[in-house]
Order: C-alpha cells, then structure tokens, then sequence
C-alpha cells in the first residue's frame, strides 16, 4: 500500500491481492470455516483521495454500482476510526475503483484498510501496525492482511496473519468475468467432506520460495473452486478456455469469480493479454506482486 501526502492532502493506492493457496479446514462453532491461505497483493489498484472537511464525512466513487451511503466499507472504516478515537473530525473521500467487485479480488478491504491508514496518518493519530490490524479485524476476514500486504498465510477466519515477504517476482494475467459471486452462497454449498486430503501449506510455501513459476503453477490450489464452479457453470468453462494458453497454472481467486494464470516468462505477458482480449470472455489485468 502506498501513500503520498501533499498541502494536507492524502493519495493513497490499495491494492488488489489472490489466493495462491486456499484450503478449507472444518466448520467453526462461530459458524464460519477455519481456512489457511496464502495471499499475496497485486499491482491493480484502487486509488482513495482524501482530506480534512469540517466536521461531515462526505465520501464519492467513480463506480456507481457501489453504495456511497453508511453500508460502505470506506465510511464504516471511517466511523470505526472515529469511536474508537474519540476523533470526530471531518473528512472528504473520494475513491477510483478499478479493482472489479465481487472478484476475489479483496478490494473492499484493501480500500477499508487505506482508509484506516489514510486517516491515521491525516489525523495525526499515531495507530501503530498491530492497533491498526486489531480495527481492521472488525471490518472483515481478510482485512487484516492487507494492513500487512505483500504475501502472508492467513488463518482463523482469515484474520490470524503471518506475514511472509519473498524476494521472488512472479507475473500474473488476473480475468474477471464481469459479473459477482456470492461467497456467502459459496460457503453456504461446501461440504465438510470436502475437508479430507488436506494440501499442506508448508510444503507449498518451500515451493513458492524458489522462485520458480512452473513448480509454484503445478500446486496453486483452491478447495472453493469445484464448489464455485458447480453454482457457477461459465466460470469452469471460462478456466478450461484460459487453460490452453502458455500458462503454468491457473486459479480462480478466493471465492472468485475472477481467475488468474501464472506467466512462465515476463516477455509472454503481451502476447497471451491480447489473445485473451480476443476473446471476449471478460476484463483483463496483466499484474505482478513485484511493485
């Protein structure tokens, strides 16, 4: 997450994250699912503008399928900020969303938490990385990784993070298919049975270190996607279309509904965007985690 401050003003670019490892380890008593995965942020970003503003909160974004209203993860970052505080001040917010909604994506989070970190910093309020993870934790399951960013493996709910930074660049192809998927509806289908065969997080990780994008591509790994992918049928089929291509794996993101491929070479990235683009099976983000 970077951040630029100028005449009191705050640009702030949140960034998007995928899941190179998702596995499923047991429904909670708090009836959510105990998950390990690895996420890792990506350079598609959003970008939140902000300023002090006498005493009202007024926040805008350039998508206007979002709610600019109190239900927003931005202005409940804000509100939260404020109580927990005791800092009541103002604040005019603008974001330019670019991360896709509803993809797997994390940008609702990512914007939550630079709108915490925003803030922290343009209130002068001097949060430090853990207070600002324990306020991130109370608006949502992978909101704290991205206080943290880079890579890190996830647990609990998604909020027990373990940061887990690699000097290794990996470049990725994400495809949105440009429409939402339910996760709740996505969780709600997933059967515990599902949980026998557990993948090993450790064992992925010794693999993810090497740096190299044919071993990490033959074990990206999912436990959500035969269950998206059933209440999603075009997805599957949007996978087995980008299946073909020179990658050396592909993956659909949390709960999706975006997919990414992992690119062999940094020179095929061009060539296979504008394959894809032919095809006219959704929007296309040429990424990396090196940024």
């Amino acid at each position: 997450m970077k951040l630029w401050e100028e005449n009191g003003k705050i640009k702030i670019a949140a960034p998007a994250k995928i899941n190179l490892f998702l596995e499923i380890l047991g429904k909670r008593q708090d009836g959510y699912h105990e998950i390990e995965t690895v996420m890792q942020e990506v350079s598609l970003f959003d970008y939140i503008y902000m300023e002090n503003y006498d005493k009202n909160v007024v926040f805008t974004c350039s998508n206007p399928k979002l709610s600019a209203g109190e239900d927003n993860l931005v202005v409940k970052a804000v509100r939260l900020l404020q109580n927990e505080s005791k800092t009541y001040r103002g604040v005019k917010i603008h974001l330019d969303k670019r991360i896709p909604i509803g993809a797997g994506l994390g940008g609702g989070s990512s914007d939550a938490v630079a709108t915490l970190v925003g803030l922290n910093k343009l209130w002068r309020i001097g949060y430090d990385e853990k207070q600002l993870m324990s306020l991130a934790g109370k608006l949502g399951s992978d909101t704290p990784f991205f206080v943290v960013g880079n890579t890190a493996i996830c647990k609990g709910r998604g909020e027990i993070v373990t940061p887990y930074p690699i000097n290794v660049s990996y470049n990725y192809i994400i495809i949105y298919p440009r429409f939402e998927v339910n996760t709740a509806m996505v969780y709600k289908n997933f059967k515990n049975s599902l949980t026998k065969n557990l993948k090993d997080v450790s064992f992925f990780m010794r693999e993810f270190i090497s740096g190299n994008p044919n071993k990490l591509g033959a074990i990206l790994h999912n436990r959500l996607e035969d269950v998206v992918f059933k209440l999603y049928p075009d997805l599957e089929k949007t996978k087995k279309a980008l299946s073909k291509f020179n990658f050396c794996g592909v993956l659909l993101s949390g709960s999706g509904s975006a997919l990414y491929g992992l690119c062999k070479e940094e020179m095929d990235l061009k060539e296979i965007e504008l394959k894809i683009k032919m095809l006219n099976i959704g929007d296309v983000f040429v990424v990396t985690n090196d940024f």
